[in-house]
């Protein structure tokens, strides 16, 4: 049996965390290296010691090839450099064009050769047609001498008409060929340009090359410089490790690396996460069972790579709160006195806080029951009868204002003197008889 109570609720939320250093840091290894040995998991490196020693004998070899490599790269740019300049070449249209003017001469000479033929036999037509005038007799025939002069005249002539028509022809045949010997010269020098183009931008890009080679090369002998070895910079815990000792890395292995000391990490429900705040008390409670009282330092959201880390060591058997992929935030806090720091030790944690309004009515959520026509609480009722007093259950309608883990704030018709039902050995109706059993302590 419970009374009514005045009051504040008590809310109350609650998780799981882990034990965690104040600094991660994530240390990624050269890349193309033969692991010879690393520092494990979960062991303690003071600063200036090895965390990883690479195989002495492979980072030789990988400097020579990127010496080969660079050695190369240069050479090619030397040749491409050359190619740059451009070739020496005789233009078609040069030779195209002596042609054409020997075409034209030629041409010049038959026209000069074909007038004088003319004019030869012109003249003779016309020394013969003026002596048949003057001194022949008409009908008298031409003298047979005078014919053969004048039949060799012609034939001389119409050599010298053929012969132009030689020339002509060739001359039309020199213009076609010298045309088309400027068209190819014009091709050329374009074909010459773009291919001079082409290579000044071979050049650059074999500059970039060797660039980044020479400085692959730098850095592979600032690593042959240090003994092969990736020291601790500080003191600091490996707390996660993806080296294989033997192994030729990629450049994504990472170690993650703990320091500053420990603290203490809750993980955040998202939903709970605006009730959390810097300064609000805690209770954790250790794997031993022991309780401490402590005060949050800080809130932080969490990221996705962080929620998905969590969520991996849920799934580990590991501490974290609520399912996997639900973590909203993290509160941290120093790690308290005598508590061992341990890399991921779990524990969980407790919070509480009051509401903000005090209300009159009170009563155990154990004693709220629900009907077809609302929520009701059972109080005991005692009657008179003839054999004696008998005590019952009565039926009281209830307005739930607000709940916590145990209680709800209600509005209902209740005094401070009423006893409400809040458990019973059998289910208890409204009007059923009920017996009061007192506590043996």
């Amino acid at each position: 049996m419970e009374k009514i109570k005045k009051g504040r609720l008590t809310y109350t939320w609650e998780g799981k965390g882990q034990i965690v250093p104040a600094q991660e840091t994530k240390l990624f290894l050269w890349p193309q290296q033969q692991v010879e040995s690393a520092a494990k998991e979960g062991s303690t490196v003071k600063a200036g010691d090895c965390l990883v020693q690479f195989r002495a004998e492979y980072l030789q070899q990988t400097i020579d090839k990127k010496q080969a490599e660079v050695e190369r790269l240069r050479l090619q740019r030397e040749q491409q450099q050359v190619s740059a300049r451009g070739s020496q070449r005789v233009s078609s249209a040069a030779g195209a064009a002596l042609t054409l003017q020997s075409a034209q001469n030629r041409l010049a000479e038959a026209e000069q050769k074909a007038a004088e033929a003319q004019a030869a036999y012109d003249g003779a037509e016309a020394g013969g047609q003026g002596e048949e005038g003057t001194g022949g007799q008409p009908g008298a025939e031409e003298d047979p001498g005078i014919q053969e002069q004048k039949q060799a005249l012609y034939q001389a002539l119409q050599s010298a008409q053929a012969e132009v028509q030689s020339a002509n022809q060739a001359l039309e045949d020199a213009q076609n060929a010298y045309d088309l010997a400027c068209r190819e010269d014009a091709a050329q020098e374009a074909n010459d340009a773009n291919a001079r183009e082409a290579a000044e931008l071979g050049v650059q890009d074999l500059n970039v090359q060797t660039e980044q080679a020479e400085s692959e090369l730098q850095k592979l002998r600032e690593y042959q410089d240090s003994g092969g070895k990736i020291c601790a910079e500080q003191d600091c815990v490996v707390l996660r490790s993806g080296i294989q000792e033997g192994a030729v890395t990629t450049g994504s292995e990472i170690l993650v690396l703990g320091s500053g000391g420990w603290r203490l990490r809750g993980s955040v429900s998202g939903e709970d996460k605006e009730q959390l705040s810097a300064g609000k008390e805690v209770e954790i409670t250790l794997p031993s069972s022991e309780k401490r009282i402590l005060k949050i330092e800080s809130v932080e959201n969490a990221d996705s790579s962080q929620s998905k880390e969590e969520g991996q060591s849920q799934s580990e058997g590991q501490s974290g709160s609520g399912a996997s992929g639900e973590t909203g935030a993290f509160w941290y806090a120093p790690l308290p006195e005598r508590v061992e720091g341990v890399y991921n030790k779990a524990f969980t944690w407790t919070a509480k806080t009051e509401s903000q309004e005090e209300y009159e009515q009170m009563i155990p959520l154990s004693a709220l029951r629900e009907g077809t026509d609302g929520t009701y609480c059972l109080i005991l009722t005692e009657s008179s009868g003839m054999l004696g007093t008998v005590q019952s259950s009565k039926r009281v309608p209830v307005s739930v204002l607000e709940k916590d883990s145990q209680n709800a704030a209600v509005i209902a018709e209740l005094s401070r003197e009423d006893q409400i039902i809040v458990s019973s050995e059998k289910y208890v109706e409204e009007g059923d008889q009920v017996r009061i059993i007192e506590n043996a302590n």
